[in-house]
């Protein structure tokens, strides 16, 4: 595994491309999250890659262009067609993970429409990955505080994602979110689901839970750092993970008041402090890096 800074998720996207590349790497990180914008041509993307590997440093995800679960069906068939001219580029820039994540429910379609819904979109986005050499994951959100928003459940677990991902193809991967499993039951047999598929596995999101709540209470855009509250512990996780040889990127993803007081730092302060904190995770975890 190796260390990645995910610009998006530490509320530093404002800053340029190259001022983040350079701080990534002033700062020890070994990956950086494919730029929004996907580069604005093939040549540019092949000349970002020789750039990065002149760094000694890897790709982390690709987003898609918007919410692939989210808009509705003319929106969808204008992101996939963007989304596969941004694949394109993205693997000649050396690059080959992508992810979204999936709602927890809707109030329009009950839980059978629902999935039938998503494997359709699901089939098609498996396409376009396959066709550009990506491998794609999903991301379950287990708040029950988002979950209780809609009419209709739908999957907030490993268990229920991995369903999803197998009525397409067996490709198809996850992202463990540390909140996500603590939040959605923190249970035993679900991290095991992830360790017993670590090949599946397209990246590693490390944060902590908000103190003073139970995991029923939990905010979904409100967390800490890794191990910051003592809540979840990061540690084993990540050890666990290593000892079943996942060889992708790991990421902090606090979200408020964290990401607030990024948004007010320098890049290279707030590079700083998230790689010192990966730093002492994975060494306690006897990850090598």
């Amino acid at each position: 595994m190796y260390k990645n800074l995910n610009p998006r998720t530490m509320g530093l996207n404002r800053h340029p491309y190259e001022v983040l590349l350079a701080a990534a790497h002033q700062h020890g990180f070994q990956g950086i999250e494919v730029p929004a914008h996907a580069f604005g041509s093939i040549a540019a993307a092949r000349e970002a890659g020789k750039r990065l590997e002149s760094l000694g440093l890897r790709w982390g995800l690709m987003m898609a262009p918007c919410d692939m679960f989210l808009v509705d069906d003319q929106q969808f068939a204008c992101a996939l067609a963007q989304w596969a001219r941004w694949l394109e580029r993205a693997g000649a820039a050396g690059c080959s993970r992508a992810y979204n994540h999936v709602w927890p429910g809707s109030d329009d379609r009950h839980y059978d429409e629902n999935f039938a819904w998503h494997h359709r979109r699901l089939a098609r986005i498996h396409h376009i990955m396959k066709e550009n050499g990506f491998q794609y994951g999903l991301e379950f959100m287990g708040a029950r505080t988002v979950c209780d928003q809609f009419k209709y459940p739908f999957a907030r677990t490993i268990s229920g994602t991995m369903a999803l991902a197998d009525s397409v193809s067996q490709e198809i991967g996850f992202v463990f979110d540390t909140i996500h499993w603590y939040t959605s039951g923190a249970k035993q047999d679900d991290l095991s689901l992830f360790l017993n598929n670590t090949g599946r596995v397209v990246n590693l999101h490390l944060n902590d839970a908000w103190p003073g709540r139970t995991p029923d209470e939990q905010i979904d855009r409100e967390r800490a750092m890794p191990n910051e509250a003592g809540i979840i512990d990061c540690i084993p996780i990540v050890r666990a993970f290593h000892e079943r040889g996942y060889d992708g990127p790991v990421i902090v993803e606090p979200m408020a008041p964290t990401t607030v007081r990024y948004e007010r730092m320098e890049p290279w302060a707030a590079a700083k402090e998230a790689s010192s904190c990966l730093d002492e995770i994975m060494k306690k975890a006897g990850v090598f890096i």
